[in-house]
């Protein structure tokens, strides 16, 4: 063999001796493969030749089931076999490896963060905030209704208890302020610091504002609220249009003009906003503009301010035509119809009397009554009458306040300054609400007349023109102040309540059954205010509403710790006893007359240790 092929066969067993060790020993896998004890896998890397593509299998989905949690085990991830590839050329499956289950670590509990309860605040609303005000009402800092809305009343109430308590003032119930209010080291309020109850006003529809400024060309919720408000304290009629235009600018400037410290220029602003939207905005003796227009409304004119008038009248089933903005025949008609079924003077023209009642939560619907009674008759046999009304009705009143005293001017069927004046110093004399209008209950004490009529019983959950009538009467009475609104809850309910304890009417369940009714719209019903000759002796062992109304007493006067039984206890004996020494009475812890006269009177001693 020649030299020159054996240096030929030489290289070509040296090139085939490479080839062999690049196939063998010198392949570097790719990142995705992982070798452990129990197994080799291969990921999505690419792989420098063909693989067999695994059949895909469907496995049914099974319902989960709440308990018991099934542990987790590893899917197994399908190998290349390797070992089969470097004898046959061909890669092969290997059978799934077994894997090592995954334990599921369960949360323990008391790891779970717990959510901390925002803040009880202006707008807040629900069983916390009722429970709020009642705690506040026990510790003597709020006298308003518990009915479940933090209004302006309830964060004075807040603020007052923090001032007392050493808390930041901000009249919000935060964790710390309602920490301390719910704790037996929280300390009630000195005598004579209690809030005032707020009269009942309507709600406006939008959360009010304070922060933003309104003025003549102004639009948009804010301005609808602020009319809503203007509104309801007798500043401007109408419909809120959402539009500040020359009405609502006068009714602002008129609102100005009542509240000393304020700027009269017409402009909402803070100051003005937060005075008008307060508890004590004062209301308004006579109304100053009409949205739309400056001046009665009457047959031929027409625009926005006629458009509302109809829109009003239909709403209140007067009016069937289109409310198109014209005053016409039809309209002049409605407004007649209106008038007279209010005891307005009847001239068909829509003046300031006539929008007052319009507008007023006491308007009586066409073909109904201020009652709504089963029987079609007005429970209440008066309609309400206030400033600006005019008519035979007023004429009656002025007559009968003139004949007992109250009143000196002419009897001209104008409800003026006069006749308000005159109505309050009889309301005042008579311990129900002094606000100078002449509701049901002040003309029924008037005329001493009552009715004979049998009512439908209303309870919680009811609502309409009954319930409002309900509601009404018992703020003139003195025992409700929330919102008139036709709605029976558990501030109206609680009302109900208060009235059959001083009425003695059975059974004392908050639920206006015909006896109740029957007492309430009478002449001989007892307001929350009048003195109460005919108190019975109650001592230990008593048992009975009365009971519970004395215990309900001593808790807000700060004798006694909550306790809602009705039974007289030896705890109820011995805060008899602490009050009578307090009030200089004979302390023998019997609740007699002379007791009960101090402890419901106008000035009792609270417990001057709390």
């Amino acid at each position: 063999m020649s030299v020159k092929r054996q240096i030929k066969i030489l290289l070509l067993a040296l090139a085939l001796l490479a080839l062999a060790f690049g196939l063998t020993g010198c392949y570097v896998p790719p990142d995705e493969v992982t070798n452990n004890t129990d197994n080799m896998y291969v990921g999505n890397s690419t792989i420098p030749f063909a693989t067999i593509a695994p059949t895909a299998t469907v496995t049914p989905t099974a319902e989960p089931t709440a308990t018991p949690i099934p542990q987790a085990t590893a899917v197994p991830t399908e190998e290349v076999n390797w070992d089969s590839w470097a004898a046959t050329g061909t890669p092969t499956e290997r059978p799934p490896a077994t894997t090592r289950p995954v334990a599921i670590i369960t949360p323990n509990p008391t790891d779970v963060p717990t959510a901390t309860p925002a803040s009880l605040q202006m707008g807040s609303s629900g069983a916390e905030v009722r429970r709020l005000q009642q705690r506040l009402k026990d510790l003597k800092y709020y006298t308003g209704s518990v009915d479940g809305d933090f209004g302006a009343g309830t964060k004075a109430a807040v603020e007052a208890f923090q001032r007392n308590n050493g808390l930041s003032v901000d009249g919000k119930a935060g964790p710390r302020t309602t920490a301390k209010l719910y704790s037996s080291s929280a300390k009630a309020a000195p005598a004579g610091t209690a809030t005032p109850r707020a009269t009942a006003t309507p709600k406006a529809t939008t959360v009010p504002r304070t922060d933003v400024y309104l003025a003549l060309g102004s639009t948009g919720n804010q301005v609808t609220t602020l009319q809503t408000r203007l509104i309801a304290l007798g500043y401007l009629t109408g419909v809120a249009d959402g539009s500040y235009g020359e009405a609502t600018q006068a009714a602002v400037e008129a609102y100005q003009n009542r509240v000393k410290g304020l700027w009269a220029d017409g402009k909402a602003g803070p100051e003005t906003l937060a005075s008008i939207y307060s508890n004590t905005a004062p209301k308004a003796s006579s109304v100053v503009a009409q949205i739309g227009s400056g001046q009665a409304l009457q047959e031929g004119d027409s625009g926005a301010a006629v458009r509302a008038l109809q829109q009003q009248l239909k709403k209140l089933g007067y009016y069937s035509g289109t409310v198109d903005g014209d005053f016409g025949s039809g309209t002049a008609s409605a407004v007649l119809a209106f008038q007279k079924a209010n005891g307005l003077s009847a001239d068909g023209k829509a003046g300031t009397g006539t929008f007052n009642r319009l507008y007023s939560p006491n308007a009586i619907p066409n073909g109904g009554s201020s009652g709504g009674d089963s029987g079609g008759v007005s429970s209440t046999g008066y309609v309400t009458l206030e400033q600006g009304s005019e008519g035979e009705a007023v004429k009656k009143l002025q007559q009968a306040l003139k004949n007992q005293g109250y009143y000196s001017g002419s009897v001209d069927g104008k409800y003026g300054p006069g006749t308000v004046a005159a109505v309050i110093l009889f309301q005042q004399s008579r311990n129900i609400q002094a606000d100078g209008k002449a509701g049901p209950a002040t003309q029924r004490l008037l005329y001493n007349t009552s009715t004979s009529i049998t009512y439908t019983t209303l309870r919680p959950g009811d609502r309409g023109t009954a319930v409002t009538n309900l509601q009404y009467t018992l703020y003139e009475l003195g025992y409700y102040s929330g919102s008139i609104d036709g709605i029976y809850g558990d501030t109206t309910s609680d009302a109900v309540r208060s009235f059959q304890i001083r009425n003695k009417v059975d059974p004392v369940d908050g639920v206006a059954g015909s006896a109740t009714l029957q007492k309430l719209y009478s002449a001989s019903a007892i307001p929350d205010k009048a003195p109460n000759t005919t108190y019975t002796t109650l001592r230990p062992g008593d048992i009975g509403e009365e009971v519970l109304e004395l215990k309900d007493m001593l808790v807000q006067l700060g004798y006694m710790v909550f306790d809602n039984s009705n039974v007289y206890t030896e705890a109820t004996r011995l805060a008899v006893i602490r009050f009578q020494t307090y009030n200089g009475l004979n302390a023998d812890g019997i609740a007699g007359p002379d007791t009960q006269a101090k402890l419901y009177g106008p000035n009792p001693l609270a417990n001057p240790e709390k």
